[in-house]
């Protein structure tokens, strides 16, 4: 079941859509909670920016069903423009950027948003559904970066989904917040996907997903980081693809090894 929801976010000064996915069964039941950036793009094709969503509604009543873990789905939505998202999931000035627009990016819009996000989305949806304190956050590509930002930031998120990691666009900005919050992250997971040569926008170097998703991965593991990192041979830079690999993400928070069918 999906519900909608508009919220004004004070800091941002704009509203927001939200989309909820609930198992049909929900009664006297306590729920963890993870929450999709680009929400537009997380539940039904026909709101998705490109045509294609992740289907992120059908891996959670998959997880409900038979993992026997009840979780809901909260899904994001964006600015709805791209240096609106841009800004919005930017916590850095660009080092790197891959259109010329995008080194245009001001920092404060994404405080805004995750001050936001903490103070007003949260709130919201805990007052409104019987949840539990187990928060975890989705996010492909440049959203990725700020599911990276709002899991290690603080002890709001227990879990992190990173698919498509575009930190290479911040890369020493990131590294540096990395040793800082590593040491007090040691109880967080973190799931990486990344596709061997998919590349997005005007980029050149196909490669440049692969090796940063390697390095981060890397890092994180050599700090005593819980992670995880899955790589396709043949993954695109798309919704499809990462919905593929969603069921993925949602075992890694729960469990070291699992076998399932699906």
């Amino acid at each position: 079941m999906i519900e909608y929801y508009r919220l004004y976010l004070p800091k941002s000064k704009r509203e927001v859509r939200i989309q909820i996915s609930l198992p049909r069964i929900k009664d006297n039941i306590i729920f963890d909670t993870l929450y999709l950036l680009d929400g537009q793009n997380a539940f039904k094709d026909n709101t998705s920016a490109y045509g294609r969503s992740i289907r992120a509604n059908k891996q959670l009543n998959f997880a409900a069903k038979h993992l026997r873990k009840r979780i809901i789905g909260i899904a994001i939505y964006n600015s709805g423009s791209d240096m609106g998202r841009v800004n919005e999931y930017s916590p850095w000035k660009m080092e790197k950027p891959l259109i010329n627009e995008w080194s245009n990016n001001n920092p404060k819009i994404c405080m805004n948003f995750y001050d936001d996000f903490i103070s007003t989305i949260i709130p919201f949806i805990e007052k409104k559904y019987n949840v539990s304190q187990d928060r975890y956050i989705y996010g492909s590509s440049l959203g990725a970066v700020m599911a990276a930002y709002m899991c290690l930031n603080d002890d709001t998120f227990k879990a992190c989904g990173l698919f498509s990691l575009a930190s290479f666009l911040f890369e020493s900005e990131f590294d540096k917040f990395l040793d800082l919050k590593m040491p007090t992250s040691k109880n967080k997971r973190i799931f990486l996907y990344v596709g061997k040569n998919e590349s997005s926008d005007s980029m050149e170097n196909h490669e440049i997903y692969y090796y940063n998703s390697i390095r981060i991965h890397n890092k994180l593991k050599e700090n005593g980081i819980k992670t995880r990192l899955v790589i396709s041979q043949s993954g695109e830079h798309n919704e499809e693809t990462w919905g593929y690999n969603f069921l993925d993400f949602i075992n890694f928070i729960y469990f070291d090894d699992m076998i399932y069918k699906y």
